[in-house]
């Protein structure tokens, strides 16, 4: 066996160990940040709570400053004074907030809890972005990303129009106790890593068994260890390479037999 399929054998095998978090570091990986979201899919007067999930350990000091982008509906006037209905872009930006020191592994730190969702927004995904920088202002790290679907029951049904890049949407089946698929929007490929919590305590990390099934499933095996007494959890996934994330908010989970 060669020099270099060695390499790339050693570190497949990798990618299901505990510390793969670390050993992706010294490869040259960035540690991964993930977003949780307390939803996926939201509707009228729900409010969105934006967290984030370090899977390593993340030095600082940094600053987060978050982004949501969507669709607007407008009215439209014509020449004539007829008025008619459109969307618009529009773009919410928080101010930057506290500089962080550090993010320890599996820490929580709250970015935004104050973005609410009115009677009339235009049904569709919501984007949310948080630009990581060095201290309070300083050069850009990374950028975050997650997207939530916005729903109005009491608004027409509207034409099929963008979704978001990245959605895990809910629970479509069991394949096993263990072995769980969902309903999902997913890019073309990526490499995934996730975590499961209750409450504000991270039960499992996940560093494998997560795996595309079908054009729009994404397989999750769930570890015996993160569910002792049953309930529910949140299930995070984060797409590494593309710095994106999607949250199953309460999950139900049967307790180990």
């Amino acid at each position: 066996m060669g020099t270099t399929l060695r390499i790339i054998v050693f570190a497949a095998a990798l990618v299901g160990l505990p510390g793969w978090g670390l050993v992706g570091q010294a490869l040259g990986q960035s540690p991964v940040i993930a977003l949780r979201t307390n939803a996926s899919m939201v509707r009228p007067g729900d409010c969105l709570r934006l967290e984030a999930l370090a899977l390593d350990d993340v030095s600082g000091p940094l600053s987060a400053q978050v982004t949501y982008r969507y669709t607007a509906p407008v009215v439209v006037k014509d020449k004539d004074g007829a008025e008619s209905a459109s969307t618009r872009a529009a773009e919410v930006r928080r101010a930057a907030g506290p500089v962080i020191d550090a993010l320890n592994r599996l820490q929580l730190h709250l970015l935004d809890d104050t973005f609410c969702f009115g009677q009339g927004a235009t049904p569709g995904p919501y984007d949310v972005e948080v630009a990581l920088r060095s201290g309070a202002s300083g050069s850009p790290l990374a950028t975050l990303r997650t997207c939530v679907m916005y729903e109005d029951p009491d608004a027409p049904a509207a034409a099929a129009g963008q979704g978001c890049g990245f959605l895990v949407r809910g629970l479509k089946r069991a394949e096993t106790e263990d072995f769980l698929v969902f309903d999902a929007d997913l890019p073309p490929s990526a490499f995934y890593r996730g975590a499961i919590l209750r409450g504000g305590t991270v039960e499992a990390l996940l560093e494998a068994g997560i795996t595309q099934t079908g054009p729009h499933e994404l397989g999750v095996l769930i570890p015996v260890f993160s569910r002792p007494s049953g309930g529910a959890v949140d299930l995070v996934i984060v797409d590494q390479f593309r710095k994106a994330s999607s949250t199953v908010p309460r999950l139900p989970v049967p307790p180990v037999r």
